[in-house]
């Protein structure tokens, strides 16, 4: 039986067949970082793990160059290992529309133009989308599949404050209701974190609600992990804070996945930790299939079904 909607089915159903992402650095920053609103990133986020601790650094004069050596040096090893023919560039670290509309242009454009790349998927924030770049979005959405990955984590004011947002859960929705109106071509997915222990008892079900109104396409789930050299390890090794056990999260996956309507995919159910030694908290965060494999058993056990309680 089949849980919920997966992203994999989604994309089958728009290209006929198995499709891949092959991460690209932007060299783009985040207002967090570049003292915008802060300088040392969200509360959770670690720069190690960070696929742009690795590109080319911000600020690079000519992306479009460097964007079509990243996918032609990835492509290779994704057809090896899957077979696969289609691919998506996906533009994930830090915040991908942080930069004027002419700049992104040429950014994307670069990935778009590449053999094989079928469309893009691309990273941000609710508050780095003004209307130019709203307006790009639809643009290149009229002409190939454009997925924007919405670093929402939360709809509540008081978690994004202890994760350190910059930004409270009505501009999360006003981005929502802006894309809706004005980039309706554009696959949003609403990215959230499970777990803080700010969150309200119904916090995944609110999120689902909020969602199902909302035109967002796609939901992908991440649980509250501490990492070393963020924030969050900071303050855990000062007062421990609980992070939910795996069975605890399974709840509330549990209670998103019922309350988020069937036509919404879900792009992913939990996260897991890139370099496993870092990992403070959760312990079950460091591995890959025994979490994964864990909360498919309680969904079964369950007779979880998506949109149950939509």
């Amino acid at each position: 039986m089949e849980h919920y909607f997966p992203y994999s089915r989604y994309l089958k159903n728009i290209f006929g067949g198995k499709t891949y992402k092959i991460v690209v650095t932007s060299g783009l920053s985040c207002p967090t970082r570049d003292n915008s609103i802060a300088s040392g990133g969200c509360a959770f986020c670690d720069v190690r793990a960070s696929s742009s601790f690795f590109g080319f650094g911000f600020g690079q004069k000519n992306p479009a160059r460097t964007v079509a050596e990243q996918i032609k040096s990835g492509m290779p090893a994704m057809r090896e290992r899957f077979g696969a023919k289609k691919f998506l560039a996906y533009f994930q670290s830090y915040t991908n529309t942080y930069a004027d509309a002419a700049f992104l242009r040429e950014l994307y454009q670069a990935a778009l133009n590449q053999p094989g790349i079928e469309g893009l998927c691309i990273s941000t924030r609710p508050d780095c989308l003004p209307d130019p770049v709203l307006e790009l979005l639809e643009e290149l959405a009229n002409r190939a599949y454009l997925s924007l990955e919405l670093g929402v984590q939360s709809f509540e004011d008081e978690t994004l404050q202890w994760l350190g947002r910059g930004h409270d859960s009505e501009c999360a929705k006003r981005a929502l209701e802006r894309l809706r109106l004005r980039a309706p071509h554009v696959h949003v997915c609403v990215h959230l974190i499970l777990g803080a222990p700010t969150d309200s008892p119904d916090a995944a079900t609110k999120a689902a609600r909020l969602i199902n109104s909302s035109g967002a396409r796609g939901a992908k789930l991440h649980q509250l992990m501490v990492l070393e050299g963020t924030e969050l390890a900071r303050r855990w090794r000062e007062n421990p804070f609980p992070t939910l056990s795996i069975d605890q999260y399974a709840d509330a996956v549990i209670e998103f996945i019922e309350t988020l309507s069937p036509g919404i995919y879900i792009e992913r159910l939990c996260a897991t930790a890139t370099r496993a030694e870092e990992c403070l908290a959760p312990d079950w965060s460091r591995t890959r299939w025994t979490p994964h494999n864990r909360l498919r058993e309680i969904l079964a056990a369950r007779s979880c079904r998506q949109g149950t309680k939509a």
